[in-house]
């Protein structure tokens, strides 16, 4: 058992801050520890998850804060560029690419902030909502992007002869997590969705970089 306790401290000290393979395992463990579910069950379940993992390659990490929420930080630089510019040029990519008029969001020029609230789709039918804080310096951007959630809709169907109407339910992200205790059978889904949410925020950024960036080159347009 001091074994068994140490193997995870080990692994939660690994992972203080960040949601990953490692952490959903440590998870299902100490389930096992606390009795509430049998070795047999532990075995069961972990070798279907490393089977999962095996098939999806790699597990959708997620940055995590000291409460254990998600935050994305991006720390972008850009030489040569005051604040004023970058200012204006932040309002200008909130503006065309998400049609967030600076009227209608917080922004301040003298403390360089700009926050917004906003929603992205991430396919067909779910969408991830956001709040963003974006600080910005002489020659340096700062966004934080936190309060993350989904809306997830369901198209209606018949089961027999009864109709399931449509719904949308509205999920926070750590609602989805740890994944390793749900269903198997929601596992793929939900996985997609936490690799979706990393690869939109870090397209997103990098798509903000590049408009900051090449603002006066007529060759992006």
């Amino acid at each position: 058992m001091k074994n068994s306790l140490i193997f995870l401290i080990l692994i939660f000290g690994l992972n203080l801050y960040g949601q990953t393979d490692s952490t959903e395992k440590a998870i299902l463990y100490n389930k096992m520890l606390a009795k509430e579910i049998e070795q047999s069950e532990f075995a069961r379940i972990g070798a279907r998850w490393n089977q999962t993992m095996r098939e999806i390659k790699k597990y959708p990490d997620l940055p995590l804060d000291q409460s254990g929420q998600v935050h994305y930080s991006f720390l972008n630089k850009f030489a040569g560029l005051n604040k004023e510019k970058l200012f204006t040029r932040t309002l200008e990519w909130l503006s065309i690419n998400y049609g967030l008029f600076p009227q209608y969001i917080y922004s301040n020029l003298e403390d360089g902030k700009i926050i917004i609230r906003n929603s992205l789709n991430l396919s067909s039918s779910n969408s991830c909502t956001y709040a963003a804080v974006i600080i910005i310096k002489n020659e340096k951007v700062q966004v934080e992007i936190t309060n993350i959630g989904y809306q997830i809709f369901s198209e209606g169907y018949y089961s027999n002869d009864t109709w399931i109407p449509e719904k949308t339910v509205n999920l926070g992200i750590n609602q989805i997590y740890p994944i390793i205790l749900k269903n198997p059978s929601e596992w793929s889904s939900k996985l997609t969705l936490l690799k979706s949410t990393n690869e939109l925020f870090n397209t997103e950024n990098e798509n903000f970089c590049n408009y900051l960036i090449n603002y006066n080159n007529p060759d992006t347009f």
